[in-house]
């Protein structure tokens, strides 16, 4: 029974041994293996097609090469493009499996199986000594082949980018771009905003400037009809250009100075004056009434003649006229024309005229918000009285001149 069991164990080895050995293969001499199949097949070519010596040693770090020597022992575990893939045996951690060219391996020779033990039949009931028997090295497996074979692991290539890819040598700059960039943009549009807004703000002003402009034409329109009748009886055209520069320097430009606007007369005044042209022409080619000479002044007048006299005079000059309302000192006259509102003071005497006339025409003006005020008198103005007008803007003038002065030729001096 000894016997039975004893022959049975040695059989068992023989054929683990014999089992071990079987698939195994090993390096012809030293070579490179490497875990990319195209990694090796490169530092394989031909020495004409071979890279030169820094692409050989990137190829080797990338295809993640080793040199195996004869000594070691491979299991093949696959074929990959006629390339086998072999996995160390035993298993070295951190070893993965490697290509092999195909010339480069050779399969190891099965090691014989060692003889069984003769039985004697005087020692058939006796277990053979230990240290008698001593195994051959290789009917003993070694210790790694009786554990389980580790699972089959396909390494891929993975491509690490190189240094000179240019994203990433250019990340950092390509975000200051980006930002400069919109900053850039930001800036341009904030410019453009700001010369719209002041495009705008200038046009509404310019349409501001001649409204200002053609309400003070309209208010004297008759006057610059006559203006232009006169100059078109001359030869110079230079006539006409002088009188409508005179009227914007005292009239226009201060009613545009007031609403802090006189700067906008240089863009403005070709259509200005081209407006006021038009309209003196219309006026110009109206037919003029017959004139009528009006009643001559006598000393002998009492002061409602003399006040009629001076609203006949006045109303001739092309005014809508009221009739004159007696004070304490003299007359008054209501006078417009054009929107334009005029008051007149009427006052006869054969004595010069006195501070308390003029305060009166000066009150009567204020009280009736005119914006023009006269004083008529027939008798020479005192010095007092001449320096309280011009304080006040009020005008003195002689019945001869109320004529001439209510004709409009004085009115851009005074409105």
């Amino acid at each position: 029974m000894t016997m039975r069991v004893w022959a049975t164990a040695c059989l068992l080895m023989c054929l683990s041994a014999s089992a071990n050995a079987t698939g195994l293969f090993g390096a012809t001499h030293p070579t490179l293996a490497c875990g990319d199949d195209a990694a090796l097949r490169a530092l394989s070519a031909p020495p004409a097609d071979t890279p030169a010596l820094m692409a050989r040693a990137t190829l080797i770090r990338q295809g993640n090469c080793h040199t195996v020597t004869p000594d070691t022992r491979w299991e093949k575990i696959a074929n990959r493009n006629g390339l086998p893939l072999m996995r160390r045996v035993p298993p070295e951690p951190g070893l993965p499996p490697l290509y092999f060219m195909t010339g480069d391996i050779a399969p190891l020779p099965t090691t014989p199986a060692s003889p069984a033990p003769p039985a004697g039949g005087h020692n058939a009931g006796h277990a053979p000594a230990p240290d008698t028997e001593i195994p051959a090295p290789d009917a003993v497996a070694p210790p790694e082949d009786t554990r389980p074979a580790a699972p089959t692991v396909i390494v891929q290539p993975v491509d690490t980018p190189l240094s000179s890819d240019i994203f990433f040598k250019t990340w950092g700059f390509q975000k200051l771009g980006s930002l400069i960039l919109t900053l850039m943009l930001a800036g341009t549009g904030a410019w453009v905003l700001v010369v719209i807004l002041r495009a705008c703000r200038r046009m509404v002003q310019k349409r501001r400037a001649m409204k200002i402009c053609l309400e003070q034409v309209a208010r004297h329109r008759p006057m610059l009809a006559r203006w232009y009748a006169q100059a078109r009886n001359t030869t110079a055209r230079t006539a006409w250009d002088t009188q409508m520069a005179h009227f914007a320097r005292t009239t226009l430009v201060p009613a545009l100075d007031r609403q802090g606007l006189a700067l906008l007369w240089p863009a403005i005044h070709k259509g200005v004056q081209a407006h006021m042209t038009t309209l003196a022409a219309q006026d110009a080619r109206t037919p003029a009434a017959t004139p009528v000479q009006p009643e001559l002044y006598h000393p002998d007048m009492n002061q409602a003649q003399y006040a009629a006299l001076c609203s006949q005079w006045i109303e001739k000059a092309g005014w809508e006229t009221h009739p004159p309302l007696a004070t304490g000192l003299g007359s008054v006259i209501h006078c417009r024309r054009h929107g334009l509102k005029m008051l007149a003071h009427c006052w006869i005497d054969d004595k010069p005229v006195g501070d308390d006339v003029i305060l009166q025409g000066i009150r009567e003006k204020t009280d009736g918000k005119a914006g023009i005020g006269i004083i008529i008198s027939n008798a020479p103005y005192t010095q007092d009285a001449l320096q309280l007008g011009r304080k006040h803007r009020v005008f003195l003038l002689h019945h001869e001149d109320v004529f001439k002065f209510a004709s409009g030729i004085e009115v851009p001096d005074v409105a």
